[in-house]
């Protein structure tokens, strides 16, 4: 059987099969990076993001203490890179734990009251029952702060492990027609063919993922400029550059195999 009778007789089941297989790989790799806390830690602690959050957070603080003449000399007013990656730890915790409502803002304050404690001791102040009602009255303020920069992203990720468990109910129903498709294809074209085939349904699966990326990232590109505060927008570029290199990683990958597995089985086509 020639190779273009071969595809004209299993084009759908090819079409169908890169389908499934785009699913797969990209429902895949979204849930490695975009709804794994422990990736998205990974990027956003970066020193670049980490310095960028720093300056941002300490000038909201600035804002909320520059009336108050006695924190002019408290060093515990400005957060350092620990202070801001511990900060982020407990975020992105909270981010996934898929509560209502998100309150960085009172991570932000928990850590400063430590600090201005530990501060306070060193100079023999016991101000701590002070300090917590100072805390306390600013918690509201803070998590407003933080929801009109992150608002928008709130509602989307709000429901995160909702989504979590219907990208796998998806992937697994995508699994299941790639398997049967595939065992079909096997039993009518034989085991050579059949690798050449899954090299041409790799190279089709691959150009489908780059176009689908294509029209997600310049659309969440606008969102992030148009909903997003200056300030947070970088942070958020850095992170969103850095979880589409994964993507476009993997997708690079699965095209240098298919292509491989395509050129080495080229010979069978007959």
């Amino acid at each position: 059987m020639s190779k273009s009778l071969s595809y004209n007789r299993h084009g759908f089941t090819l079409v169908l099969l890169s389908i499934c297989l785009m699913i797969i790989v990209f429902l895949g790799i979204t849930l490695s990076t975009v709804l794994n806390s422990n990736y998205v830690k990974k990027v956003v602690s970066s020193e670049t993001n980490v310095t960028l959050i720093k300056n941002y957070t300490n000038q909201r603080l600035g804002r909320l203490v520059n009336s108050y003449s006695e924190s002019a000399n408290l060093s515990s007013v400005n957060l350092t890179n620990n202070d801001v990656k511990k900060i982020i730890n407990t975020s992105v915790d909270e981010v996934y734990s898929d509560d209502s409502k998100l309150t960085i803002g009172s991570s932000i304050l928990s850590t400063l009251s430590t600090k201005l404690k530990a501060e306070a001791n060193q100079y023999g102040l016991n101000i701590d029952t002070e300090i917590d009602n100072v805390i306390s009255s600013n918690e509201e303020l803070m998590n407003q702060i933080v929801d009109n920069d992150l608002g928008p992203i709130e509602k989307v990720i709000v429901k995160i492990q909702t989504i979590k468990k219907l990208i796998k109910t998806v992937m697994v129903g995508a699994a299941a027609t790639f398997i049967i498709l595939a065992l079909r294809l096997w039993s009518k074209v034989g085991s050579m063919l059949f690798f050449h085939h899954i090299g041409t349904v790799g190279i089709c699966t691959s150009i489908l993922l780059a176009l689908l990326l294509g029209c997600i990232y310049y659309p969440l590109q606008d969102l992030i400029v148009s909903n997003i505060d200056y300030n947070v927008r970088d942070v958020l570029y850095n992170v969103f550059n850095g979880i589409f290199l994964s993507y476009i990683s993997i997708i690079f990958m699965v095209f240098i195999v298919s292509l491989i597995d395509w050129g080495s089985t080229t010979k069978y086509k007959y």
